[in-house]
């Protein structure tokens, strides 16, 4: 690939990283190391070798994240897996490294100015198999490391979920029990799926109320045990798709105060609340003529009743995402507070 050498690149980084640990675990600083992680940026090709121990980690939340829930601290989503928060890094790396780095990134800023996708994305994913295989090759130097039983290494690529490539080199059995929360979480996840379409869409919409008004439920207790939360929630309705929207736009409706929620209660949110519903829409990018119009209403609603003009502008912009061919893109002004083309929204 336009003369870059991954050969090259792999034994200079692996001589590196083994270096780099052999040194640690020498010391008396070696012990229970739960992780190591090649932090990478596979636009640049830039990667550094972190790892941590319990205590490291025990030390940093104590003294910044003292604060923190379980749910906060623990787990994959946690401090405890949180690349940034790792205490020990490789060194300096070799100029040799650093070149490889500079030209990988003048190949790739070449395919993305030729818009070459495939190109740019056969070389990001050569950058990414070259790291799999550094992880497998430094399996040797890992038995060096006075590790816990739940010891893992893997990927984190700073574009992408930080789970995105665990998998790759670690086992499932191994990723549960680094992570067990995760394994709870997909029993539950399994369970869910096995309902019928409409019962899930009432499932993860009741729930996503009841975290927004704060109710303690069996079914938000749960959640929270897994260490998810409202943002999971959101997934899994847009996951849904179509048949989601029109229970998106109840909970909207809800929560601007126009319905009574399921339990009665008359909710006025705030706008940041509210933009969250349309957010889910416009992710879906479906809904039926009877949601849509219906959604309409509340904008003609918002705007000539309520003044609320800046959530017109947003929910402008959902109806187009909904149905482009029905309604333009939303016009407003500089400053946001006013939808120049209403007229064009409440005459389609």
């Amino acid at each position: 690939m336009k003369n870059l050498d991954f050969n090259l690149m792999k034994s200079l980084l692996l001589d590196h990283f083994r270096k780099n640990l052999e040194k640690f675990a020498a010391t008396i600083e070696n012990k229970e190391v739960y992780a190591v992680i090649l932090d990478c940026h596979a636009t640049y090709g830039t990667v550094n070798m972190k790892w941590n121990t319990v205590n490291s980690f025990k030390n940093r939340a104590d003294k910044y994240y003292s604060s923190y829930t379980p749910d906060q601290l623990l787990g994959a989503r946690g401090v405890e897996y949180n690349v940034g928060d790792f205490y020990y890094e490789d060194s300096k790396q070799p100029e040799e490294i650093n070149n490889f780095e500079n030209l990988y990134e003048n190949v790739l800023s070449e395919y993305f100015d030729s818009e070459d996708e495939e190109s740019y994305n056969e070389l990001i994913q050569k950058f990414i198999n070259t790291l799999v295989e550094i992880v497998y090759e430094l399996a040797p130097t890992f038995s060096q490391l006075n590790k816990t039983d739940n010891f893992i290494a893997y990927i984190v690529e700073h574009d992408s979920d930080d789970l995105e490539y665990i998998k790759k080199t670690v086992t499932i059995e191994d990723y549960y029990k680094a992570f067990p929360k995760m394994k709870e979480y997909d029993q539950y996840l399994s369970t869910i799926y096995s309902l019928p379409k409409e019962d899930q869409v009432t499932h993860w919409c009741n729930l996503l109320y009841e975290l927004l008004i704060e109710k303690d439920t069996d079914g938000t207790r749960s959640l929270k045990q897994m260490y998810r939360n409202k943002y999971d929630v959101e997934e899994e309705i847009i996951k849904l798709g179509l048949i989601a929207s029109s229970n998106v736009v109840t909970l909207f409706e809800v929560f601007s105060g126009y319905v009574p929620s399921v339990d009665g209660l008359i909710i006025q949110s705030e706008i940041h609340t509210r933009w969250m519903f349309l957010n889910i829409l416009i992710d879906i990018k479906n809904a039926d003529e009877e949601t849509i119009n219906r959604l309409k209403q509340i904008l003609i609603r918002k705007y000539e009743i309520d003044n609320e003009i800046q959530e017109c502008i947003n929910i402008a912009r959902t109806l187009h995402a909904l149905d482009s061919s029905r309604f333009p893109e939303e016009v407003h002004d500089k400053s946001r507070v006013r939808l120049l083309n209403f007229e064009e929204y409440k005459n389609k």
